[in-house]
């Protein structure tokens, strides 16, 4: 997910990115975990937002309180839960097909 220099998002393949080689893309973050409230905010209240960040943010909203609550309490490991999850679909990183060994051994990494 590229953020654009007009406040918009694109999505697109790590591949596709390098192959457009353009100047702003080498000034974006790898990931998104230094986001501020403010950024999250801003996302939630883009009317031509992402289709992943609206399904995102509307796991979350439609979450159970108590639910979000016992994550943050229990520090419950959510990269893993995901990355165990993905392997039990036996995709790769750009959702093909490549089988559940495969796709163990690439999501059942942590970093």
């Amino acid at each position: 997910m590229l953020h654009g220099p007009d406040n918009n998002w694109a999505v697109c393949e790590e591949t596709t990115a390098q192959d457009m080689e353009m100047k702003f893309l080498d000034i974006l973050p790898k990931d998104y975990s230094n986001m501020n409230y403010d950024d999250i905010r801003h996302v939630g209240m883009d009317s031509n937002s992402l289709p992943s960040w609206d399904k995102i943010i509307g796991l979350f909203s439609i979450a159970d309180g108590e639910i979000l609550r016992f994550i943050l309490h229990t520090k419950l490991p959510l990269e893993r839960l995901i990355r165990h999850e993905l392997t039990s679909r036996g995709y790769d990183k750009n959702h093909r097909w490549c089988g559940f060994d495969k796709a163990a051994e690439i999501w059942l990494v942590d970093g």
